[in-house]
């Protein structure tokens, strides 16, 4: 006869001080579902398990562990990169600060929450403990977890909303190019936050970089947010004083052009039925009964008359924007009346046309304006309310493959929830050379950055411990090569770019795209991981400099092949190039004699060839011959420290003693930085770099035989960089911004002056 069953005892029942101090905090806390269901199984097999409280502190997250804490270092210590060392027993000055003379501050930093193994708790051995393993699990992955794994993870906005107490969590940097000092940031334009600028400026022994910084900044500010209502640069959604005539042949010519250049890439428009509507006898009748499609035929012929005619870098100038501006004056009346699928596309193709630089302030507009259409519409969830299922499809899939490279790439959330999505993917009308599919790899793509931004860059993702982001950022790394190897091999991202391969002008601007998108964010991965792990040194923080280094190297290479047209992509042209350019300027400054630095300044050269071309074709609209003061001072840095280190002085700067004779001999004779004005005596309007850009002796050698920087992240370096990362707070604490800050933040139009 079984013996009658114990009644139940109440959680924590005849228990210890130390036991029920546990179990008192296990009721409150939010732990995850697994671990309560273990201490749950083990009470009632009447297993009473001691649970130390530090292995409680372990599993909880507690902001108290996050408290501040005066930092080792005095402020210019750690900006000049020395040691700090304390000065005499009465004073509050470090040794350096006193011989220099300079004020000498102890700044607070936060602590970084961090994962202590149970092995690391002194006397616990997690091997005892049923239950418990000593290792986390090998695969788990964010992205990745168990259906109760998912259902139970925690947003931010559920501790916002469970806490009232809890700190809100910004995602708006707010200058262009000077970012908040709380943000991690990734291949973001707002690259230069305060602290960056101020370290940056005592190792360059002036404040001229700030001075640079300035005007670039103020200038962006100025065409972004023109005070002026009659400046040039400001958008009018109002159609043109005077009816635009185009001829036949002229049209025919836009729309073949439309057709070869854009539509592979965007196929949203069925060829036939659009150029059956065009050639309608009683076109101009159609035009004027239907708005929706005369914006979408003016948009069409607008980006056709870019490839044919040429277009401009300036707001309303040019013929391809006069016929932009008839379907900028029809906007108000693709708002108003019910959405349609000729509505959709009339907005779409506006957006691809608003991807160029004359359009930067409203192309976050317009395509978060495609974005709402489409899901109120229902095509998102296969809805298509009598249209083609086809076409619903195409324009669904291209509005979205918009929508999240833009999102990604700004550093904002997207507009579409990839949870609800079940729009299948149509089939290409017509692949291209190679059979390449471009339309689903870009969207293939356009799911990666999103996965990327949702587990890495969302303010949910500020929740993530150090093992967290890592395995995020391996899991993207891991998805961003599978889709790399989609490519045939000659159009592969990552390759050596070779353009007299490719048969025509849009697979050669095509595939170049796409190796500045893969580099892109493979700079903002790198960059993300120095800064998750700026308080450690391993050999994973090594490869990432490496890796960031060399992909901005090739980033700035590429930019010979990179038409300085209007119709070139904002972010080939100008964006992913800066980004660059700012990248290897860190590393030249922080490392004036390692053995790749020559070669760093030689691109610096390249790029600065590359802005003042950009700034002859838009004839001084963008002066970005700006830019050249980069490497000016760059330039002026290392020949300086040479010059130190020649004559015996000290120096604060980590030395490197591979011999650097012939860095130091080129720099000496300036041969690393052409001027702005005389870039074609240095062959970099010709698309050729210098013999100069030779690195010195002895070094890997990154230049091929034709001159060009040899296509490979991973190259090995054999020295140490530096690349020291600002005291952000831990990602546990502080805010991830992906992207390049608030470049294209707009308020939408105020129709109501601008029709007046």
């Amino acid at each position: 006869m079984r013996p009658p069953s114990p009644e139940p005892r109440a959680l924590g029942s005849g228990l210890g001080a130390r036991e029920s101090c546990c179990v008192s905090q296990l009721r409150v806390s939010a732990l995850p579902l697994s671990f309560l269901q273990l201490l749950d199984l083990c009470l009632h097999q009447a297993i009473l398990i001691a649970i130390p409280v530090d292995i409680l502190a372990m599993v909880q997250p507690s902001t108290a562990l996050l408290r501040p804490r005066i930092s080792k270092s005095c402020d210019q210590c750690k900006a000049r990169k020395v040691r700090c060392v304390s000065g005499e027993p009465n004073s509050q000055s470090c040794r350096n600060c006193v011989r220099r003379n300079t004020q000498c501050h102890f700044s607070q930093t936060r602590r970084k929450l961090k994962y202590l193994e149970p092995s690391m708790i002194p006397g616990h051995d997690a091997s005892s403990v049923p239950g418990i393993s000593s290792t986390p699990p090998t695969d788990f992955r964010p992205g990745d977890s168990s259906a109760s794994d998912r259902r139970h993870r925690k947003l931010y906005v559920d501790r916002l909303l469970e806490d009232p107490r809890v700190e809100g969590r910004a995602n708006q940097a707010g200058s262009l190019f000077k970012a908040n000092e709380k943000y991690v940031a990734s291949s973001n334009i707002a690259f230069f936050s305060e602290s960056r600028i101020r370290s940056l400026s005592i190792r360059l022994g002036n404040d001229k970089l700030r001075e640079v910084v300035e005007r670039i900044d103020e200038y962006i500010n100025a065409r972004m947010n023109p005070s002026n209502k009659s400046s040039s640069w400001i958008i009018q959604f109002r159609g043109p004083s005077s009816p635009i005539q185009v001829s036949k042949e002229a049209t025919a010519s836009y729309i073949g052009a439309y057709f070869d250049q854009v539509h592979p890439t965007y196929p949203f428009l069925d060829r036939n039925d659009f150029e059956c509507k065009a050639s309608r006898p009683d076109l101009p009748q159609y035009l004027e009964a239907c708005p929706p499609f005369s914006a979408l035929y003016h948009t069409v012929l607008a980006l056709g008359c870019q490839y044919t005619e040429g277009g401009s870098f300036d707001p309303g100038d040019g013929e391809a924007w006069k016929l932009f501006q008839v379907s900028l004056g029809l906007f108000l009346d693709l708002l108003v009346p019910r959405e349609t699928l000729t509505t959709v596309q009339a907005i779409t193709a506006m957006s691809i046309f608003a991807l160029n630089l004359s359009c930067i302030q409203i192309g976050e507009t317009l395509t978060a304006e495609a974005a709402r259409m489409v899901q109120s519409l229902g095509y998102h969830k296969a809805l298509y309310a009598g249209e083609s299922e086809i076409a619903c499809q195409r324009t669904f899939w291209v509005v979205y493959s918009l929508e999240k490279i833009s999102s990604f790439f700004i550093g904002k959330g997207s507009a579409f929830l990839d949870l609800d999505i079940g729009c299948p993917i149509p089939e290409t009308p017509s692949p291209g050379v190679g059979g390449i599919d471009w339309f689903l790899l870009t969207a293939r793509f356009s799911r990666l950055v999103s996965k990327a931004y949702d587990m890495l860059f969302s303010v949910t993702a500020t929740m993530n411990s150090t093992k967290e982001y890592y395995a995020a950022i391996d899991e993207i790394n891991d998805d961003l090569e599978t889709w790399r190897k989609t490519f045939p091999k000659e159009f592969r991202p990552g390759e050596p770019f070779r353009p007299q391969t490719f048969s025509c002008m849009y697979h050669m601007l095509t595939t170049l795209k796409w190796h500045y998108f893969y580099y892109g964010i493979l700079m903002s991965l790198c960059r993300l991981t120095l800064h998750v792990g700026a308080d450690t040194s391993t050999q994973r923080l090594e490869e990432a400099k490496v890796r960031l280094m060399n992909s901005a190297r090739v980033v700035i290479d590429l930019t010979r092949y990179v038409d300085a047209e209007p119709y070139t992509s904002v972010w080939m042209l100008g964006i992913i190039p800066l980004s660059a350019l700012f990248i290897l300027f860190d590393f030249v400054i922080h490392n004036p004699f390692h053995p790749e630095t020559s070669t760093n300044l030689a691109l610096l050269g390249v790029a600065v060839g590359h802005f003042s071309r950009l700034d002859y074709a838009t004839r001084g609209s963008l002066p970005c011959s700006i830019l050249s003061d980069f490497a000016h001072l760059a330039h002026h840095f290392v020949r300086d420290e040479l010059h130190k280190r020649d004559q015996g002085y000290g120096t604060d700067h980590t030395v490197h003693t591979r011999d650097n004779n012939n860095a130091r001999q080129n720099v000496d004779q300036g041969q690393y930085l052409p001027s702005a004005g005389n870039s074609q005596e240095h062959g970099y309007l010709s698309g050729q770099m210098t013999q100069t850009s030779q690195v010195p002796n002895g070094n890997p050698n990154p230049i091929n035989h034709n001159g060009s920087l040899v296509n490979d992240p991973n190259r090995i370096i054999e020295q140490n960089l530096l690349y020291p990362v600002p005291e952000f707070p831990a990602p546990v604490g502080g805010e991830v911004l992906a992207g390049f800050g608030n470049l294209f933040d707009v308020e939408f139009p105020d129709f109501t002056l601008q029709l007046q």
